[in-house]
């Protein structure tokens, strides 16, 4: 198997976007591809961070495939060479459970690159792209990275504030079991945006957004029926109905002042949830005074991507063990599988020779390192003959 790659860890983003193909341009790229005489099969990856071929076929296949990306692109291919990262058979192999398990992406092991790994390993099917080595490999990887998931935390265990953020308003439980209500006060920045964006990844929750009034054009940004947008100046009035707060600004004054609030809340003690993520506070601290609210700020999210990193880095150890274990598996059925159609010629060379004869022939045509591993084979093969 080859494999070219442009990704995140050499290409910056407008040339990545040079390389990246829609569902369209994929289908027909295979078809092209296979009818490439070089080409056995293919599988065509892109995603946000990276745009991967893998091929399987003669050795010309890599120099065929980089000309045909060339073309296909109207790129030169001087300019191609400069940021492709080219992989051949065990390398190729290794690439493609690393980058299926998570262990080559931006933020490690993420798990979504296993559904887009899957999607286009499926793409390829439907269009007769992937042959039997093709096959082998991508159902192994595919089903290496599912047991990591399973199997490990190296997925589930978040290390960025807005996805910790996320998991907190989540994992909130309300009293009527009813829709939560989120204020993400600074929703237009960087952080508010990521922050809303995983929030509306599940069902059940409505989010208000503030924005400041000299940017009426942040409104014309939200498409999502589950977003309303509340100017800044307003969002004292509009608290009494939330569940949870989140502030994340930039800003040097507090976003939420304890007096401020108590007159907009009253005395419900309703129980609510605030989050300040932002440096400096943009909430005061002494509105964890009021009755039934819990404020978290930047040091507890800090402490828990610090403890889960932790987590992470030990989950890694294991996922990778696990990894190594199914590409072996991978390699050696890739390396055996041409024994099976030279069964009956291996029969014939054999049949009627001795053991030792075939023994004394194989310590004088092989390296001392060579016939240590067949002898230790041939101990492993008597003793497992054995327990049959």
């Amino acid at each position: 198997m080859y494999c070219i790659s442009v990704s995140h860890k050499k290409a910056p983003v407008d040339i990545r976007e040079k390389f990246a193909l829609n569902q369209e341009e994929k289908i027909e790229f295979i078809r092209r591809l296979k009818a490439n005489p070089a080409i056995s099969g293919c599988v065509v990856l892109c995603t946000c961070n990276r745009s991967e071929i893998y091929i399987s076929g003669e050795r010309d296949a890599i120099g065929e495939l980089q000309r045909e990306v060339a073309d296909f692109k109207q790129l030169s291919l001087n300019e191609i060479l400069k940021y492709l990262n080219l992989y051949s058979g065990d390398r190729a192999i290794a690439h493609l459970f690393k980058v299926c398990c998570g262990f080559d992406s931006m933020v490690l092991g993420e798990d979504e690159i296993l559904g887009q790994v899957r999607d286009a390993y499926q793409t390829s099917l439907e269009h007769g792209g992937a042959d039997y080595e093709l096959n082998v490999l991508f159902q192994r990887a595919l089903a290496a990275a599912k047991r990591i998931k399973t199997d490990t935390r190296l997925s589930s265990t978040p290390l960025s504030v807005a996805t910790l953020v996320a998991n907190e308003v989540f994992r909130f439980e309300k009293g009527d079991g009813g829709v939560k209500n989120v204020m993400v006060i600074g929703m237009s920045g960087k952080m508010g945006t990521t922050i809303t964006k995983n929030i509306l990844s599940k069902p059940g929750i409505r989010v208000t957004g503030t924005y400041r009034s000299h940017k009426p054009d942040f409104a014309m940004e939200i498409k999502n029926d589950r977003v309303r947008l509340v100017e800044y100046q307003d969002r004292y009035r509009h608290m009494g109905e939330m569940d949870i707060v989140v502030s994340a600004t930039s800003g040097p004054h507090y976003t939420v002042t304890a007096q401020e609030l108590g007159t907009a809340l009253g005395e419900d003690g309703r129980r609510r949830l605030f989050m300040d993520v932002a440096v400096p506070m943009d909430m005061d601290p002494e509105i964890r005074e009021i009755p039934g609210l819990t404020l978290y700020n930047i040091d507890y999210f800090e402490t828990l991507s610090k403890s889960n990193t932790e987590i992470k880095l030990k989950e890694l150890d294991r996922a990778r063990v696990m990894m190594e274990e199914d590409l072996d598996a991978a390699v050696r059925e890739m390396m055996f599988h041409p024994y099976i159609r030279r069964m009956g010629e291996l029969h014939r060379v054999f049949d009627g020779k001795k053991l030792e004869t075939i023994l004394f022939k194989i310590r004088d045509h092989v390296s001392s390192e060579e016939l240590k591993v067949i002898l230790r084979t041939l101990d492993g093969l008597e003793s497992w003959m054995r327990e049959e």
